[in-house]
C-alpha cells in the first residue's frame, strides 16, 4: 500500500491514478510539498518508488529526497501504526523564486515497486 501526503492509495483509490493536493508556501522558503512510502503491514518498507517531477514547477525549484520520513497513512488502515515511526521513503522540497507570490504548480509521477503508477498534481499557493 502506498501513503502519499495523507493520501493512502489502496485499490479504490488506485483506480484513478492521480490526485490533486493544495500546499501554501512562503516566498523563497523551502517547504515539503509531498511526502510519501511504501510499506509492508509489518512497516517495513515493499521498496523505492521511482517519484519524478514530470511538470513545473514555474515559478521555483523542486528537489526529491530519498530517506528517513515518517509516513501519513489513514486511521483506519493496518499501516497507521507506522505513521510513529520513521521509514524509508521521499520527500518533495520546493522553493520559490526570490520574491515570487503567487500560484506553482507541480506535476509528480509516482512508480511503486509493484508497478502501480500515479499522478499527482500539486498547487502551491506561494505568500
Amino acid at each position: 500500500m502506498l501513503a502519499f501526503l495523507g493520501l493512502t492509495v489502496g485499490p479504490v483509490a488506485a483506480m484513478t491514478r492521480w490526485s490533486s493536493l493544495e500546499k501554501t508556501a512562503l516566498s523563497g522558503k523551502e517547504v515539503s510539498v509531498i511526502k510519501g512510502s511504501s510499506l509492508n503491514p509489518d512497516c517495513s518498507t515493499e521498496g523505492r518508488q521511482d517519484v519524478r517531477a514530470i511538470a513545473g514547477p514555474s515559478h521555483g525549484t523542486i528537489k526529491i529526497v530519498f530517506g528517513k520520513i515518517y509516513p501519513v497513512y489513514s486511521k483506519g488502515s493496518d499501516r497507521y501504526k507506522c505513521d510513529y515511526r520513521k521509514v524509508d521513503g521521499v520527500s518533495g522540497l520546493y522553493r520559490s523564486n526570490p520574491g515570487f507570490k503567487g500560484r506553482d504548480q507541480i506535476t509528480f509521477s509516482i512508480h511503486t515497486i509493484t508497478g502501480k503508477a500515479y499522478t499527482v498534481v500539486i498547487n502551491i499557493t506561494v505568500k
